[in-house]
């Protein structure tokens, strides 16, 4: 895939400039898929892996829309819209790497436009095509995120920690976080690095000594029943 823009917000990033992860998380990318599919994707319907990259980073100017609470209800800000600067990547590009080769068809015939982040990050797909994927020991990794549950040593000085996935399945409430992770993003960068660990493939597609990091998703999180009030 490619695009024009592309934004992923950082999780703790609330006010001031926005700033934007290295790459995309992968609820990000379960959303992508299920606009593809005019269905919602879960992690039970594939494993994923992926390499982000992009020509630059830079900054834009940007007008937001802004609510305030009226009783229980949204209404725009009194004082119109707001003004932010955000941190966004330069003609990015997108290559998906799925186990159920049953999205084909979705990738040929998208249900809905495609986008890396908002919007207005807009992409399309240039290609889409079937490889073998070979499981390795090690290799050379391009830009992704990788489980810190795989690696007992820091290889990125970027560490985030966020949903992998969203449980959208009750109709009227607002989607709960399924599950947590905490990760290593590699940053975009014109050398791969080398590196050795679990959950590593060689694609087909791919030179030889190159690999990626097909995710392995975590358990879903445990929700404790409330406590039930006593009465006297």
């Amino acid at each position: 895939m490619e695009g024009f823009t592309a934004f992923f917000k950082i999780p703790w990033s609330i006010t001031a400039s926005q700033l934007t992860m290295s790459c995309p998380s992968y609820s990000n990318i379960l959303g992508l898929l299920s606009a593809c599919t005019n269905k919602i994707v879960t992690k039970d319907d594939t494993r994923i892996g992926f390499e982000f990259n992009h020509i630059s980073e830079g900054e834009e100017l940007e007008r937001t829309e802004r609510f305030e609470l009226s009783g229980k209800y949204l209404k725009p800000h009194h004082k119109g819209h707001g003004i932010l600067y955000r941190q966004i990547h330069f003609r990015p590009t997108l290559d998906l790497y799925l186990t159920n080769v049953d999205f084909k068809d979705s990738f040929d015939n998208p249900a809905a436009p495609l986008t890396l982040g908002r919007s207005q990050d807009l992409c399309w797909i240039t290609k889409v095509e079937e490889v073998e994927l070979t499981r390795v020991k090690s290799g050379n990794i391009g830009s992704t995120m990788i489980s810190g549950k795989f690696l007992n040593k820091y290889i990125s000085p970027e560490l985030v920690r966020c949903a992998e996935w969203f449980d959208n399945n009750v109709v009227g409430i607002t989607r709960r976080v399924g599950g947590m992770g905490f990760f290593q993003v590699i940053p975009p960068s014109n050398i791969r690095m080398n590196i050795a660990m679990n959950s590593l493939y060689h694609p087909s597609n791919l030179n030889e000594n190159d690999v990626i990091y097909l995710h392995e998703w975590s358990k879903p999180l445990v929700r404790l029943p409330p406590k039930k009030k006593r009465t006297k």
